[in-house]
């Protein structure tokens, strides 16, 4: 006879108590029982045992019989009411494969044993490292824990095999991505075959191991954090002034010359920008006198710096926020052209986000950037404007220090974990713009 409502949920409740113990985790018989109260001194794990109703008091009665008689449970009555009200009942354990067999349930462990092989296999397919990163510590998770999507910052992986399919599909596409991006809607459809997809149900999941797996300084938005895994809602746009050009290979099928056609930005002093396709299109060039780059993490601090500084042998770049796989890109393609001589600067907030953007800069494009007013010196001089951390933030600032692309930066990091202190780049704003503010 088929278990009824009442007899599947006491157990699985049962079952779910088992495995969420501590001796579970660690392979252990657990020492005391795993016990659920119906009515025991007033208090009930199971509001459905309403005292006050005596067909539903008998229902599951009937339903703990049931489980009994299969040899699942035991089970006690209340005190001075034999046959009337069960106080509580308990898990057989040595009847634990019958148990699960009972619901046609897996145990948790061989669920977590399965996702593991699932996780594996993915794993040797990717490349990108805060993907590689977030797979492998929820192996290590849900290997140290023996079950699936219960919490923690190294077991994000969702319990349901539906769900944890489409995560694993969408990082898969995100790899396959490389240096590209793509329109959300576009990815969606191209990665689920629902143009929506995506938004509804993955996003969330994927913003949140941008989150805890990249250089997240807590302050970017959903859009910039999506742009770092090259899903944008519009192709990227580059900011800068100076002399750079970009050409273009003639295009002979629109019976054009066979010569090449290049745009000089330099002539719009007040900055330019492009498309990030037509970056794709074209060739970047730097003119032979060029000798700075300067990339500028804050868009007031660029704005500013345009109007304040006219070095036209100076090309200065908005850097945003971590840059994306297409701003990548864009570097290399700067690094690439760079002429002899010709240093790279980076000015970025003096907290855990600049530097970490420095550190990339180094690591990611080109390892002779220097930084730009991010010092100790900086640091005194404003003081005024510095903001208090917490011990948390201190934490990543240590995790910085560990890093050989800062080494020339531990005594502004040092300075900033003894102080507990961090500072914003719209402090150094010049002293007009700071009066407009």
């Amino acid at each position: 006879m088929p278990a009824n409502k009442h007899e599947k949920e006491i157990l699985s409740r049962l079952l779910d108590k088992y495995e969420a113990g501590s001796h579970f985790k660690k392979g252990e018989k657990p020492a005391r029982r795993i016990m659920l109260k119906l009515y025991d001194s007033g208090v009930s794990d199971y509001p459905a045992y309403d005292i006050e109703n005596a067909e539903q008091v008998e229902r599951i009665n009937r339903a703990v019989f049931a489980l009994h008689e299969e040899a699942l449970v035991f089970y006690a009555w209340m005190q001075g009411e034999q046959d009337h009200f069960i106080a509580r009942l308990w898990l057989n354990l040595e009847n634990l494969d019958k148990a699960y067999r009972f619901l046609n349930r897996q145990p948790a462990d061989h669920i977590a044993a399965e996702v593991c092989c699932e996780i594996g296999t993915v794993l040797e397919t990717v490349k990108t490292g805060w993907i590689r990163r977030f797979l492998t510590e929820s192996v290590e998770a849900i290997s140290d824990r023996r079950v699936v999507g219960r919490g923690g910052p190294g077991n994000r992986m969702p319990g349901t095999r539906e769900e944890r399919q489409d995560l694993c599909r969408a990082l898969c596409f995100i790899d396959s991505l490389g240096e590209t991006e793509m329109l959300e809607r576009v990815f969606s459809l191209r990665c689920f075959g629902d143009s929506k997809k995506f938004e509804t149900g993955v996003k969330k999941r994927i913003l949140d191991i941008l989150k805890y797996y990249t250089d997240w300084d807590g302050t970017a938005g959903e859009d910039e954090l999506l742009r770092f895994a090259g899903i944008v809602r519009y192709p990227q746009r580059f900011e800068f002034r100076g002399p750079l050009s970009l050409s273009f290979a003639p295009d002979l099928s629109q019976g054009g010359t066979d010569e090449r056609r290049s745009l000089d930005f330099s002539l719009l002093v007040n900055g330019a920008s492009f498309n990030s396709l037509d970056f794709r299109r074209g060739t970047i060039h730097l003119a032979p006198e060029t000798s700075r780059i300067l990339t500028i993490e804050n868009q007031a601090n660029y704005v500013d710096y345009l109007h304040q500084e006219k070095n036209k042998h100076e090309l200065v770049v908005y850097h945003g926020g971590q840059f994306s796989p297409a701003k990548g890109l864009f570097f290399k393609a700067l690094a690439a052209a760079l002429p002899a001589q010709c240093l790279w600067y980076h000015w970025g907030d003096i907290d855990y986000g600049g530097f970490s953007m420095l550190a990339r800069l180094r690591r990611e494009i080109t390892p002779g950037v220097l930084p730009y007013r991010m010092n100790e010196e900086d640091l005194r001089r404003y003081a005024a404007f510095t903001a208090p951390v917490k011990a948390s933030y201190l934490e990543k600032l240590q995790n910085l220090k560990g890093q050989a692309e800062l080494r020339d930066c531990f005594p502004c990091l040092a300075y900033m974990i003894t102080h507990r202190i961090r500072l914003e780049q719209e402090a150094l704003l010049s002293p007009a713009s700071l009066a407009q503010k």
